[in-house]
């Protein structure tokens, strides 16, 4: 009776405080919930107990289907912890060493004796971050195509990430296993686990919780992002996974039941950078460490990491490439360590209001891209990613405190300027210009080729938003439509080879003619095209 007493003691005295953090969580959540600012499933634990599980935003736009625990994202580099944990383990079995040269296993690979399995899961390697999905079909066909290319630096003396080698990693796995790499994953890690709902070959997955990958989305408009054609990028960054899924995965190592301890300090250890190990993201918060991986790709990011004095679990998993995770986690983690923090207030704005901010606000040296769409506030700076902004009032906006958008109105109330402060304390104004967006065609089926400058796009004085050329003579071969020379932000076609999609694959031309193009960007998202033969 009396160890009884004692258990609803420590449980009424521990409660208060799991509850008081998961309810500051929830606030948190919200907040950007509501603003249509975060798309996915946050899962945060303590001391092996889930203290937080929560989902928002759509699994499905189209169909407002919504996410829930139990939706399936793909995980991108965080697929490298499970690649690492791998040939960890066949090393314990003593089937291989970390300190094997790649030579053992590709005895022409150029420099392979100098570099090793560890150079390969530490990023050290100096082998090129080169994995286009074109050339990365299969084992033949990529190592052909990195063996051709020359090492950034000498293996072990340089850090620099690189997706190569662990596609390398992939195929070693195979090679010493007798079995494909995802069904290694499978035997050694997911199988034994019971990890139920995580595995490879995203795009054929039929389960009713698969979450798609978005560009945007909001409760009244979608466009997915780019879905790739083959399972890339393989043992780098294929793997699609629950958060619970992943807690049990981050359990299962924390209580040595895949690695020995050894082992798994060994993993945890910075390996020539301080901020990596051998698979591991590796940082300090408090003054405690953390260790995990970060994922990110076309539609979705994750990211998950344990503070290994307090084991501490946190795990976001988005499938919005607009969704707030990076500037939600900070947050996340000060409730988490009882530090200050800000819940932004959404200002109400209506649609004419919004919509006086659109335009080109150029700076001289750079160009500001606003765009409003469903009542969210894109932003872009030439040769970087789009952002969604949250509405602090009617001209002021912002990512976090620190990272903050200053519209400014002239004398007639239109908007004139726009005042960026970065992070780093930096400032930038940029002058509106223009609300005509300049696109242009480039490729090997353009005049230009891929080195030159876009084929300008004509406008249509009646639709500014339809871009146009008739009669053009095109080459065989293949181009994109691309904004002002930028490519940070280009088009191409989605692996449905029908829909447009960002950084997507190009759009081919199967033979020299002359042919009608058109883009239609009077719907921002989803973007229209036709590139058809001349009618003379």
């Amino acid at each position: 009776m009396r160890t009884i007493l004692a258990c609803l003691i420590i449980l009424s005295a521990v409660n208060p405080l799991f509850s008081q953090k998961a309810k500051q969580l929830e606030q948190l959540l919200a907040a950007y919930d509501k603003a249509d600012q975060f798309s996915g499933t946050v899962l945060v634990a303590e001391k092996g107990k889930i203290i937080f599980e929560q989902s928002y935003g759509y699994r499905n736009g189209p169909k407002k289907e919504k996410n829930t625990n139990n939706s399936l994202y793909r995980i991108f580099s965080t697929t490298k912890m499970f690649t690492a944990t791998v040939i960890l383990k066949l090393e314990e079995e003593g089937k291989l060493s970390i300190n094997d040269k790649l030579s053992k296993y590709y005895p022409n690979f150029p420099k392979g004796d100098s570099i090793t399995i560890a150079n390969l899961l530490a990023h050290t390697s100096g082998i090129p971050n080169d994995t286009d999905s074109e050339n990365t079909v299969n084992e033949e066909t990529f190592m052909k195509f990195i063996a051709a290319k020359p090492l950034n630096f000498s293996p072990g003396k340089q850090w620099d990430y690189s997706n190569s080698g662990y596609y390398i990693l992939g195929y070693i796995i195979k090679k010493v296993t007798g079995s494909d790499y995802e069904k290694a994953i499978e035997s050694y890690i997911l199988k034994p686990l019971q990890i139920n709902h995580t595995g490879f070959q995203f795009n054929t997955v039929t389960d009713k919780n698969k979450a798609f990958g978005y560009e945007f989305l909001s409760p009244n408009t979608s466009n997915e992002a780019l879905r790739f054609k083959t399972d890339h990028p393989f043992a780098a960054g294929a793997m699609y996974s629950t958060v619970e899924d992943l807690f049990k995965f981050n359990e299962a190592l924390k209580n040595y039941k895949i690695l020995k301890k050894e082992t798994l300090d060994k993993m945890f250890t910075p390996y020539l950078k301080d901020h990596y190990g051998l698979g591991s993201q590796i940082s300090m918060i408090n003054g405690k460490k953390r260790v995990g991986h970060d994922g990110g790709g076309p539609g979705y990011r994750s990211r998950y990491y344990r503070i290994l004095e307090d084991d501490i679990c946190l795990i976001v998993m988005s499938n919005s490439d607009l969704s707030h995770t990076d500037t939600i986690i900070p947050k996340i983690e000060n409730i988490l360590y009882n530090k200050p923090y800000k819940i932004p207030a959404i200002a109400k704005m209506n649609p004419q209001q919004l919509k006086n901010l659109e335009g080109i606000y150029s700076t001289g040296a750079t160009d500001f891209y606003v765009t409003v769409v469903d009542g969210q506030v894109i932003f872009r700076e030439k040769g970087y990613p789009a952002c969604s902004l949250f509405p602090v009032s009617t001209t002021l906006f912002q990512l976090d405190d620190k990272f903050t958008f200053n519209f400014k109105p002239d004398e007639t109330g239109k908007m004139n300027s726009l005042t960026v402060k970065f992070r780093d304390g930096s400032v930038k104004t940029g002058t509106r210009k223009t609300t005509h967006y300049l696109w242009g065609i480039i490729g090997n089926a353009t005049p230009g080729g891929w080195e030159g400058k876009d084929t300008p796009l004509l406008v249509d004085q009646k639709n500014p938003t339809l871009y146009f050329l008739n009669n053009f003579h095109l080459k065989k071969g293949n181009l994109k439509f691309r904004l002002d020379n930028d490519w940070g932000y280009n088009l191409g076609l989605n692996n449905d080879g029908k829909t447009v999609a960002l950084n997507a694959y190009d759009f081919p031309i199967a033979e020299d003619d002359q042919y009608d193009i058109v883009l239609d960007m009077s719907d921002p998202i989803k973007p229209q095209y036709s590139i058809k033969k001349s009618v003379l």
